[in-house]
């Protein structure tokens, strides 16, 4: 829901007069006027106990808020520079409105400019509009969707919009909005955003796109090739390993303390793509092809196991990504001599269109991933032809339910 052009939006606003959410929503498609007013009941009722506990003079946002005449976009823009947390209503059309989508991405590359590497929890949450098969929900979302066991039954099965118009449900209602409440209030304290710019929503694509209900896109296949603690050369500082490759950190600081492989499968998430998350040195954890990503300590190519199973896997390239800290010492005073050696070991993945055989940060990283993705997909596509698999006629519909159930 709404427009605007390229480059960066948002006028910041003062602390006190930001939302603490921004509501995303799909309009309806018939009689909008009165299905739409069900969804504004709803605001306002979240809005009364956000406001209740937190005392903001701005609880939320909605775009039906904004003024008739005012420039649509730049509100948009607005709220979405410096709302607290996103609140998506999920429905099954949700996720076939491409406006929907480009708020969503819009808003979490905000997070993610903010959030590079730490450790915090999700800025989006979801609220269950209308009860929904799994599988009319993205995959990349599906861990987003138990339903904390402290709501009532009835949210579930119902959806807010279910027990909204039946009487019987009153008091559930009631109860699911002020839980939810308590959930935006919470997640806003634990994300701590800060009001900064958004992307034009014209300037991003919707994670959803092409993507009809129950479709999947393709799963991405993460490897990384870095040694634990045990394998380190003695010479190497110890500071951005861990027990095992996974716990590999490769931009380690005070403020960035998530490793590599998760930072990898978040910004993987905002594309729409589920991650398979393997290491170099191990069985593949999900046998069968799919668009893969190499991403490669420059300190590990030489390393006589990892450097072996890289030398194979350049036999039929993928996309390489290559972190090399500038913020540390060690990497920084032996870049050339890395370098030259990732060079030796994988020269046909470091040739690839996409590939980034040099990432100096996080946020770095942040913008070669996508572009590594996009790449190994065009590829992938291009070469393999891909066939959904198709449920049994026998198998029962699964559902979002809480965890009790």
């Amino acid at each position: 829901m709404g427009r605007g052009g390229s480059g960066m939006a948002g006028r910041i606003q003062a602390e006190e007069r930001r939302p603490h959410f921004f509501l995303s929503y799909a309009r309806s498609r018939y009689r909008p006027e009165d299905s739409d007013r069900w969804v504004a009941k709803f605001f306002n009722d979240l809005c009364h106990d956000i406001g209740q506990a937190t005392g903001t003079l701005n609880p939320g946002f909605m775009d039906r808020q904004i003024p008739v005449g005012s420039e649509w976009p730049d509100q948009l823009a607005d709220a979405l520079a410096n709302c607290r947390v996103f609140v998506a209503l999920f429905s099954p059309a949700y996720f076939t409105s491409d406006y929907c989508g480009r708020e969503w991405a819009a808003f979490l590359k905000r997070y993610h400019a903010q959030t590079a590497g730490l450790n915090r929890p999700p800025a989006i949450i979801p609220a269950l509009w209308t009860p929904m098969d799994i599988r009319e929900i993205p995959e990349p979302l599906h861990s987003m969707q138990n339903i904390p066991p402290e709501f009532p039954r009835a949210y579930g099965t119902e959806g807010l919009y279910g027990i909204m118009k039946l009487g019987r449900f009153r008091e559930q209602y009631k109860e699911t909005v002020l839980r939810l409440a308590t959930v935006v209030k919470e997640r806003a304290a634990e994300c701590a955003l800060a009001s900064s710019p958004v992307p034009a929503l014209a300037a991003v694509r919707s994670p959803f796109a092409g993507a009809a209900p129950g479709s999947r896109r393709p799963a991405v296949r993460l490897t990384l090739a870095a040694q634990a603690l045990d394998q380190l050369p003695p010479e190497r500082d110890t500071y951005y390993y861990g027990r095992t490759p996974r716990e590999w950190t490769p931009f380690r600081s005070e403020d960035h303390t998530l490793p590599i492989g998760s930072f990898a499968e978040q910004v993987l998430s905002e594309l729409g793509h589920r991650s398979i998350v393997e290491s170099a040195d191990e069985p593949p954890q999900e046998p069968g092809d799919a668009p893969g990503v190499l991403v490669v300590d420059p300190w590990a190519v030489k390393d006589r196991v990892i450097g072996k199973r890289l030398g194979q896997i350049d036999r039929d390239p993928v996309h390489l990504l290559a972190p090399f800290n500038s913020d540390d010492p060690q990497t920084a005073q032996a870049a050339d001599v890395l370098g030259a050696d990732l060079a030796e070991v994988l020269p046909n993945a470091a040739a690839l269109k996409g590939s980034a055989p040099c990432v100096t940060s996080a946020r770095a990283f942040r913008d070669a991933l996508p572009k590594a993705v996009n790449e190994a997909l065009t590829r992938y596509l291009r070469t393999t032809n891909v066939h959904p698999p198709q449920a049994p006629a026998s198998m029962s519909r699964p559902t979002l339910r809480d965890p009790g159930t």
